[in-house]
């Protein structure tokens, strides 16, 4: 979590397995073409926080929306083996990097936003965390991706919970041009939801949300079983629970 008045979210899905590579160094900057590039003006940074305190703004809503316990929310999506499109975990994984490219405007037009700075860090010799990739704004963490032998951490920044209704199917995203929205908000992440839990392999996907509140929100994405009814097959459909602490004394 910042230390700024901003809020934290955090994503956890499962990664394709990776191996060390012994020579590589603990740490390192971007290859030499971004490396190269001028160093962001103080000027290009404020910008750059100033338009995620924008954001962070516009999508912010009333907390208390968010009863305190857990809720269940059926999606209407059901889990089976997914199409070629989506087979393996990469093609998901893209879809929630995308997602948080778009957010935090990291890489507008395919390049490093030129207010960002970019480290890519091995820890070599040791087991667990097999690289971090951080992106920050001056001394300001914007975002870490975390890649472990099982694992794949996406810690995010200046990242609003999100409301329930975007499980909806349809619903209109005012930030990508409303009704002009292919498939509506959320389409994306509960498709890739879906089918990396029609994969063995995929055990859990995990979001956490940390607000400057004091608040915890957690979408666990769940495959839950529906028994057969007629000539309608048994099957997993995919739920998302939504599990909101109780606001600290004087919060909203």
């Amino acid at each position: 979590k910042t230390s700024r008045k901003t809020d934290a979210g955090r994503a956890a899905a499962p990664s394709r397995k990776a191996r060390k590579d012994p020579a590589a160094p603990n740490a390192e900057d971007p290859p030499a073409a971004a490396a190269a590039r001028p160093a962001p003006s103080a000027s290009q940074r404020a910008s750059y926080l100033q338009a995620r305190e924008a954001k962070l703004k516009a999508c912010r809503f009333n907390l208390s929306a968010l009863p305190a316990g857990k809720r269940v929310h059926d999606t209407s999506r059901t889990i089976k083996k997914p199409t070629p499109a989506w087979a393996g975990f990469w093609p998901a994984l893209r879809e929630f990097m995308q997602n948080t490219i778009d957010h935090l405007d990291l890489a507008p037009r395919g390049r490093l936003n030129s207010a960002l700075s970019l480290r890519v860090e091995r820890p070599a010799g040791q087991r667990g965390t097999l690289a971090s990739i951080a992106f920050r704004c001056g001394d300001e963490p914007v975002c870490a991706i975390e890649v472990e032998e099982d694992e794949l951490r996406i810690l995010q920044h200046y990242t609003f919970p999100l409301h329930p209704r975007a499980l909806e199917t349809g619903v209109p995203d005012a930030g990508k041009g409303g009704d002009a929205t292919a498939g509506g908000f959320g389409d994306g992440f509960k498709t890739a939801a879906a089918a990396l839990l029609g994969q063995p392999a995929c055990r859990t996907i995990r979001w956490t949300f940390e607000t400057a509140e004091g608040r915890t929100v957690r979408w666990d994405f769940v495959g839950a079983e529906r028994a057969a009814v007629g000539n309608l097959r048994a099957s997993r459909v995919l739920e998302v629970h939504v599990t909101a602490d109780a606001a600290p004394a004087g919060a909203a």
